[in-house]
């Protein structure tokens, strides 16, 4: 949700123009206090005070990432000039880490403190991507992100399932289900593979993982058939089986589904079948 603030020190000048003027600046940069600034915002009292925080951070560093992301809740951008400014501030955070880090931490590069703020910005230019149905686009930054970081303690591997199983990519698809085997514990690979199954043209093998997905949260159902709908408020967190777990698989499932209706007609089908 965007927010505005009272008194905006920004004015009539753009987030854009804001970080051109900075960072093209020959200001002494204070990174820590910037840093701490950011940290501070994290637990201010109200949203004036948070976003003050920001804005004294980036004009302590302009090449704080995280500050320019928190700004963008109070001085939002929309459609291309969102995702232009994304790809910048992207473009912020590798020139921040250095080509050398990027040598050095390929494979476990969130274990770096550092290299976060960039990760995520690019989490969040590969959502907007997705959103607005630039999804070939949004496949290469979670790919992207992926051979930076296969641990995935993002949770990328969910949203390029989404992608794959939207564009009919079922060898991709399979590809997570054998990095990230998950498929007999969590709802949002079990439902992602009912629907690689179906795609695959294996009713059969589809109609097992649609049991199989049932025992593992007897909640998704009503939710993957539309008989339900998500909150205003989604749930920051949720345990295996839970009403949370069934919500949240939804959510970011709900783009491959919507790409195939006739997935979604036949399981309606199925669980009129079921009563």
């Amino acid at each position: 949700m965007s927010m505005k603030c009272e008194g905006s020190p920004l004015g009539s000048e753009s987030l854009p123009q804001r970080m051109e003027r900075l960072t093209g600046s020959v200001m002494k940069r204070r990174v820590r206090e910037s840093e701490d600034l950011v940290f501070d915002s994290y637990e201010a009292a109200d949203s004036d005070e948070e976003f003050q925080l920001l804005a004294k951070a980036v004009e302590l560093d302009p090449r704080n990432v995280d500050a320019w992301l928190g700004l963008m809740r109070f001085e939002p951008l929309e459609g291309e000039e969102e995702i232009a400014f994304l790809r910048r501030l992207i473009a912020l955070g590798e020139k921040n880490l250095g080509k050398k880090v990027f040598k050095e931490a390929k494979g476990i590069f969130c274990g770096y403190l550092e290299t976060r703020p960039y990760m995520r910005a690019r989490a969040r230019l590969a959502f907007r991507l997705m959103e607005t149905g630039r999804l070939e686009e949004s496949v290469a930054e979670h790919e992207g992100m992926l051979e930076l970081n296969p641990n995935d303690n993002q949770g990328v591997r969910y949203g390029l399932m989404t992608l794959y199983l939207a564009l009919n990519n079922l060898d991709g698809a399979n590809r997570l289900f054998r990095e990230y085997d998950e498929r007999a514990h969590g709802a949002m690979f079990a439902w992602a593979y009912v629907m690689e199954r179906y795609l695959a043209g294996d009713t059969g093998g589809a109609l097992q993982a649609l049991a199989a997905a049932r025992k593992l949260n007897a909640h998704a159902e009503a939710y993957f058939a539309g008989l339900k709908r998500l909150p205003k408020k989604m749930p920051g967190s949720y345990s295996m089986g839970s009403k949370e777990e069934a919500m949240i698989a939804w959510e970011i499932m709900r783009p491959a589904w919507k790409n195939h209706p006739e997935v979604h007609a036949w399981l309606i089908g199925q669980c009129a079948k079921r009563g």
